[in-house]
């Protein structure tokens, strides 16, 4: 069985709701997931108290520029919907904050100037509050 909690609204009892169903859940014999995927403020783990067992970092897509490549064409600055790009004369500026990792860039660029590289976003903590309930 699956249960999921979401709403667009803060505040609404969601985590509160969430955690104490999964906590009586395991209580009843049940072996219980938890995974809390609010991106702004994940805080199940408040209420659970997991160990920890595991991290694992989040990693989006950047684009990396090679200058001795570029002809400065600027189709990947035009391309870029999230204007991420910048090109101020020989000076390729990225705003890493605002590069949505689509690699659109990586596929327009015909010179292959633009390479793969990576940007922690985030983590995933991976534990258990008890035997029967494992946190994601």
């Amino acid at each position: 069985m699956r249960i999921a909690f979401a709403s667009g609204k803060g505040g609404t009892g969601k985590t509160t709701l969430a955690v104490n169903m999964a906590y009586l859940f395991s209580l009843s014999g049940f072996k219980v997931e938890f995974l809390d995927l609010d991106v702004e403020e994940p805080n199940g783990h408040i209420f659970l108290k997991p160990q920890i067992e595991s991290i694992v970092p989040v990693k989006v897509f950047i684009p990396l520029f090679d200058k001795e490549r570029c002809t400065f064409c600027q189709k990947c600055v035009q391309a870029c919907s999230f204007h991420a790009i910048f090109m101020l004369g020989k000076d390729i500026l990225l705003f890493q904050e605002l590069c949505h990792s689509c690699k659109l860039c990586l596929r327009i660029c015909e010179e292959k100037a633009i390479k793969e590289g990576e940007r922690e976003v985030g983590v995933v903590r991976i534990g258990k509050a008890d035997s029967s309930l494992s946190f994601f």
